[in-house]
């Protein structure tokens, strides 16, 4: 029903304003949303490029239906490249503008006839991300596989002679005898098909498609006869550029086990601020004072197990010792019971006062700091958690939650995902290589939500021990 209306030149023309105006509408669509959001300019992010080649072969009356050699005079596979801008809209749906040339062959023997074609195709689409649908949202999913849907235009010229001889016979976008390149022919068409594209790093995708494009018209070939619809297909290898137009680190804030090259320089990931070789000094000064809270910490640990030791030795005390008053109808003093129920009433107080606490030197010390965007722990991070197993082992009754923290740049949902992750690393490392019970550790995460500095963001970028 569709291509049954789009048989004349005027309502191809009326088909290339509907294609703009969709474009249109739908981009002011977005940019409409994104001026609403509080991050001005938004509609720059998640825009790339992809170049592309690869062949080309069509389907029509002029077709052997079989695959030859690519040497050989009957081959009908032919180079075509092409290129893609795409928007990424979410993590599910991308929006493409594709444009695609190439040349275009096929032979009947049984009609003793040939044609030789180029064509060039300009289309809008969208896809789909079956990857997403099937097995969830997971960022750090490095192979997607997708669909590809949309409408547009192609161009073609087409000469067919005979098949030996090469006698001309009929042409499209020629002149008369088949020589002289003429204006093309347009036909409308619908483009689908499907893809797979592997995450190299945050900038960097490579991704094979194979496109049906269903033209309305059976002229490609220069041949009308069973194919209502002359059908191309183009099978293609591509590269993708992804492009960060306003150094927004959200852009490419996808995941927590690879970054780019560039990193360092600011621009990508969670690291708005990258300053994981900043002023030792300030570390060291924030060390310094950490230290000093831990040691009062320590301390008052310390006051609380000595009176609970003293507290206990005075109940076990075989005889105590009994003070007479002066009033004889009074009973004695008992000096265990008296210092008992002081050292008691002091606990009681230091209890209630008694923080929680950080293990050893807590954020800077002994927690566990990551890089930028990612959540494996680092050889000299490791020799920390280590310490802490052996902590645990000296200290049955020790309990820990892990709690996993990110830096301030970056979404709240990739943060939160990244804070998780780097918890759950940290926690399965307890368990697996240093055989800590399941059951003395608990898990939890802050995203963004609790920074320690809100001016060095190496600082955040951590696992915390604390104790419950």
């Amino acid at each position: 029903y569709f291509f049954k209306n789009l048989t004349n030149k005027s309502t191809y023309i009326t088909m290339k304003k509907i294609i703009l105006l969709i474009t249109i509408a739908f981009f002011g669509i977005q940019f409409k949303a994104n001026s609403q959001n509080a991050e001005k300019g938004k509609i720059l992010d998640n825009w790339s490029l992809n170049v592309n080649g690869g062949l080309s072969l069509f389907w029509g009356d002029l077709r052997q239906y079989k695959i030859y050699p690519l040497s050989t005079f009957e081959n009908e596979r032919n180079a075509a490249f092409g290129a893609i801008l795409t928007k990424k809209l979410n993590s599910t749906f991308e929006l493409r503008g594709q444009f695609i040339r190439g040349n275009l062959s096929g032979t009947k023997r049984s009609a003793n006839q040939h044609f030789e074609g180029q064509f060039n195709e300009y289309n809008i689409n969208a896809t789909i991300n079956f990857s997403r649908l099937i097995y969830g949202d997971n960022p750090c999913r490095r192979l997607n596989l997708y669909g590809i849907g949309g409408i547009g235009f192609v161009d073609f010229r087409t000469v067919k002679k005979q098949l030996g001889s090469h006698k001309f016979i009929s042409s499209i976008g020629y002149s008369s005898n088949g020589t002289v390149k003429e204006k093309m022919q347009t036909e409308t068409i619908i483009p689908f098909g499907f893809g797979a594209k592997y995450r190299i790093d945050s900038r960097f995708e490579v991704n094979f498609e194979n496109i049906w494009t269903v033209a309305n018209t059976d002229d490609i070939d220069a041949s009308q006869g069973g194919f209502k619809y002359d059908i191309l297909t183009y099978s293609s290898l591509g590269l993708s550029y992804r492009f960060n137009f306003r150094n927004n680190p959200t852009v490419f804030a996808d995941c927590g086990d690879y970054t780019s090259s560039r990193t360092k320089k600011g621009t990508l990931g969670e690291g708005a601020v990258y300053d994981d070789s900043a002023k030792k000094a300030e570390r060291d000064s924030l060390n310094a004072k950490l230290k000093e809270l831990e040691n009062k910490v320590n301390s008052q640990d310390s006051k609380v197990k000595d009176l609970e030791n003293k507290v206990k030795e005075l109940e076990n005390k075989p005889a105590p010792v009994v003070i007479p008053t002066d009033n004889p109808s009074q009973p004695g003093i008992n000096i265990e019971a008296l210092k008992r129920d002081i050292y008691k009433s002091i606990l009681d107080t230091l209890r209630k006062t008694n923080p929680t606490t950080i293990i050893s030197a807590g954020y800077l010390q002994f927690s566990i700091f990551f890089d930028v965007n990612k959540f494996n722990i680092k050889e000299e991070e490791m020799k920390k958690v280590a310490s802490i197993a052996e902590y645990m082992k000296n200290d049955k009754s020790l309990r820990i939650k892990v709690v996993g923290n990110a830096d301030q740049s970056g979404s709240d949902e990739y943060n939160d995902y990244l804070s998780k992750k780097r918890a759950e690393e940290v926690y399965n490392t307890l368990i697996n290589k240093y055989s800590i019970e399941n059951n003395r550790l608990s898990l939890d995460s802050k995203g963004k939500r609790d920074p320690f500095s809100k001016e060095h963001f190496s600082v955040n970028r951590r696992v915390d021990f604390i104790k419950e």
